[in-house]
């Protein structure tokens, strides 16, 4: 089964959530902290504003951060299996 686009998600009752993938950085002497920010993502909300036809391969290049404002994110898909249970996977 692929799953290629937000409305295939969608029909496939996904769930994603996106996680900053910042690490611990350094400015000049000082080390700056990691963010630690995971939010789920309203999949019929980036339908409405993506459209439905949106890759969720593009997913990551267009989401910031609001935490840290970086445009490093990790985005994490869960699909239910056949058994009930969800598989997950990350992109970006």
């Amino acid at each position: 089964m692929q799953i290629e686009t937000l409305g295939a998600a969608f029909a496939y009752s996904g769930r994603v959530w996106m996680a900053c993938a910042l690490g611990p950085y350094t400015k000049g002497m000082k080390r700056g902290r990691e963010c630690n920010f995971r939010q789920d993502l309203d999949l019929p909300t980036l339908i409405a504003t993506r459209g439905a036809s949106f890759p969720i391969a593009l997913l990551p290049q267009r989401l910031k951060c609001p935490r840290c404002s970086s445009r490093a994110v990790r985005v994490v898909w869960s699909f239910p299996t056949v058994t009930g249970e969800h598989k997950t996977w990350a992109v970006g």
